[in-house]
């Protein structure tokens, strides 16, 4: 489950992340007839511009203003979002990140200055001559059509089948070396190939790092434990303070696969993305003073058995006692706005001791690398990296759209009051179960 803020700012999005990413998909030709339109409303565009904005701008701007309001006031409030909106707006940014052409890479030699400014004055006089002969919004117009149509898939079998053509290429070689000055080069067969298996090869990777924080508090006469108090953070969380697993129970998110368009326009393609462990173990991370940096450093994970029920029995005894302090709960809710306001950069500034401990007040405050007067709460950080492959091969003509399955739970949590259901969730912990049970079996003897 994502964090609350990154949920609400992707189903506040969502609208315009789908209408995104309906334009990206129309200059990639997966609808012909949008496609066709699109090239149309260009050449409306290039050749009417400059008219319409001689002699109607006024209308022009009233008019969109006017939209825009129009627009705004017919906006309808958004729905309460599930998994699977949030699931579908992801899948739409998958989707637009695979759309969207790749930038191509010049080599060096076609970015030095002196080569740049030979091609230039190379083009120059039969810029001179196109201008003399057609109109400059024609031309434009004619420019943007060739970046328009380029991935439509009459154009793509067309650039194939010259391509083939030994002819063809080394006319556009040696065209290349005499615009550019350069000497003709011979490995071009190689090239080629090594072009081919780059596109065959479409598998790329992604290295991520999971920090898991475990977070505890000091009691008196129980020393350390995970039994925190009812309004405050997880004993084992995220950055955010979402609630996550422990190390010895993580689990990577699970394998996605999604069914696209393929760029040409014939078939479509499958794109899958794996998790799996680069590192065989959980790291804590540790900065000694005067250190230059972090180190993450292997260290046992914690044991997963439960203090006995004295000790749960003598900590539900002190969170019951009466306080000359205010109540904690206060003090947290105030502090429940300022839980991320030290960013992930401050945080690995911070020392710790030699088992990756940083120790802070009651209101988790004031970090410090030692223990002692005042200090009542203490985290480290769990960290592990991870890989995610995402590979990409053809797709099955009967093959739908795969979209994982919306989870059986509820909703995902949008920014609204508390409720019971939420109290009861939050409350469903082991420990504080048997803290609950605990206090109750206690309550008739103290009366």
């Amino acid at each position: 489950m994502l964090p609350l803020p990154v949920n609400v700012v992707l189903v506040s999005l969502s609208p315009g992340i789908r209408v995104i990413r309906r334009l990206v998909e129309i200059p990639s030709w997966s609808s012909s007839y949008d496609a066709f339109l699109l090239v149309a409303a260009w050449w409306a565009v290039a050749l009417l511009a400059e008219p319409a904005l001689r002699f109607f701008l006024p209308v022009l701007v009233a008019s969109g203003i006017s939209l825009w309001a129009w627009g705004r006031t017919g906006a309808t409030s958004i729905a309460r979002a599930s998994e699977r909106t949030i699931q579908a707006v992801v899948t739409d940014l998958t989707a637009i990140e695979s759309l969207l052409p790749a930038v191509p890479v010049l080599s060096p030699r076609l970015r030095n200055p002196k080569v740049l400014f030979h091609a230039a004055l190379i083009f120059y006089v039969p810029y001179l001559v196109l201008i003399y002969l057609f109109r400059l919004r024609v031309l434009v117009a004619l420019c943007g059509t060739i970046i328009l149509t380029w991935r439509a898939p009459w154009v793509s079998a067309l650039r194939k089948l010259l391509w083939k053509s030994a002819w063809f290429r080394w006319t556009v070689y040696y065209a290349t070396a005499k615009v550019t000055g350069e000497p003709l080069p011979f490995a071009y067969q190689s090239s080629a190939k090594s072009v081919a298996s780059a596109s065959v090869s479409s598998a790329k990777s992604l290295r991520f790092l999971f920090t898991v924080y475990e977070n505890q508090r000091w009691w008196m006469g129980l020393d350390w434990t995970a039994a925190l108090l009812p309004g405050e953070r997880p004993s084992w969380c995220t950055h955010s303070q979402a609630p996550v697993s422990p190390p010895s129970a993580f689990l990577l998110p699970d394998n996605t696969t999604i069914v696209l368009p393929h760029p040409d326009g014939k078939g479509r393609i499958k794109r899958c993305a794996r998790w799996s462990w680069e590192e065989d173990e959980w790291r804590v991370l540790i900065r000694r003073e005067g250190a230059s940096g972090p180190s993450r450093v292997e260290k046992p994970l914690p044991s997963e058995k439960e203090e006995n029920a004295g000790l749960l029995a003598k900590a539900a005894a002190k969170m019951r006692e009466p306080s000359t302090h205010p109540p904690p709960s206060e003090d947290h809710s105030h502090s429940e706005t300022d839980k991320t306001s030290a960013s992930e950069e401050e945080e690995e500034e911070l020392t710790t001791d030699e088992d990756g401990w940083v120790y802070e007040d009651n209101k988790w405050e004031k970090p410090s690398a030692k223990g002692g007067m005042g200090k009542y709460t203490r985290f480290r950080r769990w960290t592990r990296v991870a890989v995610v492959t995402e590979t990409v091969e053809p797709a099955a003509e009967n093959e739908e759209d795969v979209l994982p399955k919306p989870p059986l739970h509820d909703p995902v949590p949008m920014p609204r009051s508390e409720s019971p259901e939420s109290e009861k969730s939050r409350d469903g912990s082991p420990l504080r179960q048997r803290l609950k049970n605990v206090m109750h079996k206690a309550a008739p003897s103290t009366l």
